[in-house]
């Protein structure tokens, strides 16, 4: 039998073709807006000086206050310069950022072990894996949640193929790519290939992700795989959003 399923035949053409990704761009911030105003030469306090910096840009952009005003403001919020940029997000990547904010490194949580056992040592070959993980999540723009999540469903397909052997991996593939087939139709293959760059663009950076999904069926798994492409989705809209 084969040693690639259709699944992964399917990323392996992709990936290798995958052209090159844009530098990513990093968001702008998009707080909720305090519900009290602040006096514009009062201090502020460092809590929601970012949110105010944020509310004066929309000023300025709406032509609310004079460009000299907003800089008086934007002095007395201890605004940087970087800070002081007009939004150029569209309302679709401002709605993106809102409701699935890319999260730092340090944020996700990811477990080591089986449940219910003590976690083994923090070896520095596991140092290392985690440090990469937390790299290609953040690479990916994943919010806390989701990068958790796709942590755990990641977790659980290791647990659940770990013993499977090459036949059971294979027709364990087939079965995943059918799932597949039928959520995405004629649409899947267009929606790899976007998960596919995006994945290609992170592997360059921080090498082993590719690696990752194509063993023991991790890049098989249909839930995996539509978190990839659900995630890619969002990393597409922000590089044609600004």
């Amino acid at each position: 039998m084969s040693d690639l399923t259709p699944a992964a035949a399917l990323r392996t053409l992709v990936f290798s073709n995958a052209p090159a990704a844009p530098a990513p761009a990093q968001p702008a911030p998009t707080p909720a807006t305090p519900a009290t105003p602040v006096q514009p030469y009062s201090p502020v306090s460092p809590r929601y000086a970012e949110q105010w910096i944020q509310v004066e840009k929309e000023n300025l952009a709406a032509g609310r206050i004079t460009l000299e005003e907003a800089n008086r403001r934007f002095d007395a919020l201890g605004a940087m310069p970087e800070q002081r940029a007009p939004d150029t997000r569209t309302a679709e990547v401002k709605l993106i950022d809102k409701h699935f904010p890319p999260a730092k490194e340090t944020d996700f949580l990811i477990r080591y072990g089986e449940p219910g056992r003590p976690a083994p040592p923090m070896t520095k070959e596991l140092q290392q894996f985690d440090q990469s993980v937390r790299t290609w999540l953040s690479g990916a723009e994943f919010s806390r949640d989701g990068g958790n999540g796709l942590v755990s469903q990641i977790e659980r397909v290791a647990q659940q193929n770990q013993r499977m052997n090459a036949d059971e991996l294979e027709s364990y593939g087939y079965a995943e790519f059918a799932k597949l087939e039928k959520t995405y139709g004629e649409t899947l293959d267009e929606k790899l290939h976007a998960a596919a760059v995006m994945i290609d663009a992170i592997d360059k950076q921080q090498p082993g992700l590719k690696q990752l999904l194509q063993s023991r069926g991790i890049g098989d798994n249909a839930l995996v795989v539509a978190q990839l492409i659900g995630q890619s989705e969002c990393w597409h809209a922000r590089r044609k959003g600004y």
